[in-house]
Order: structure tokens, then sequence, then C-alpha cells
């Protein structure tokens, strides 16, 4: 008796703690329905990062691996900001492969969005502030390629 009472709280267990309020963390939203959601019109690369070219620039095009100094914006597709950053300058090996896959598609001057797969980002194993296999969102200012 005391086995099928157990077997029944572990039972409910994963079930209250599987379901939110619509079955889907909302900071991990599927990009596509993000997309469609928002009428977007995204370019999806073959590695499956999407991102639209806000504003064109005229200046150098970066390659994966400059310097680059840029304005950002960082957020979850519930809208949620988890970081951003003005006047910042790095290296596009050291960051996510979605930014460093992206910011190709940009040029000086110019802005990005890019809506990133969790496998281009942080993966399985997330990061400080970050849950594990979580998409996100980053919109993009390109000042300079150094």
């Amino acid at each position: 008796m005391r086995l099928s009472y157990m077997l029944s709280f572990m039972f409910l267990l994963v079930m209250i703690t599987s379901c939110g309020d619509d079955g889907e963390d909302v900071s991990n939203l599927r990009i596509s329905d993000y997309v469609e959601d928002n009428n977007l019109n995204t370019i999806v690369t073959q590695s499956g990062l999407n991102y639209i070219v806000t504003r064109e620039g005229t200046g150098a095009r970066p390659n994966e691996n400059s310097d680059v100094t840029v304005n950002f914006v960082g957020y979850f597709l519930n809208g949620e900001t988890f970081d951003s950053a003005d006047d910042v300058t790095f290296n596009l090996q050291q960051v996510i492969r979605g930014w460093t896959e992206g910011m190709q598609f940009v040029t000086e001057g110019g802005a990005i969005t890019l809506l990133i797969p969790s496998n281009l980002g942080f993966g399985p194993t997330g990061t400080l502030g970050i849950p594990p296999n979580t998409n996100l969102g980053f919109d993009i200012e390109l000042l300079s390629v150094n």
C-alpha cells in the first residue's frame, strides 16, 4: 500500500513540475513561433540563425575574426532583457556562435536583429542568468569594425 502512495505522489510531483501556465517556458519560446507572433520577415541561415538587417550600414563588414564595437540589447523571446551595453568592443571569436555568424551580415553603421537558437547560444549548459536550452534575441548596432 505504501509503495502505491509513493508512486502516486511521484507521478503528481512530475506532473506539477513539468507543466507551466501554458506548458512552455516563456523565456524559451520557439523562434518560429516568435517570428510568426511578431509578424517578422527573417532570413534563416543553414545553422538555424534568424536575422533581420534593420538598418543598412555603409562601412566595413566584419569577418569571424574581427574586433567589433557595438551597442546591443540581449533579451529572452518573452521580451525580458537580460543584458545590454553601449560602445563595447570584443573579438567575434570570444562570443557565442550566433553572434560570430550573424555579425557577418551587417556592415559598419548598420543594425541587425539576431534570433539565436540555443545550440548557437549557451546550449544545454546555459550560463549565469540564462537557463539551459534558451533561445535568445539581440538587437545590435555595429559602430565599428576594428
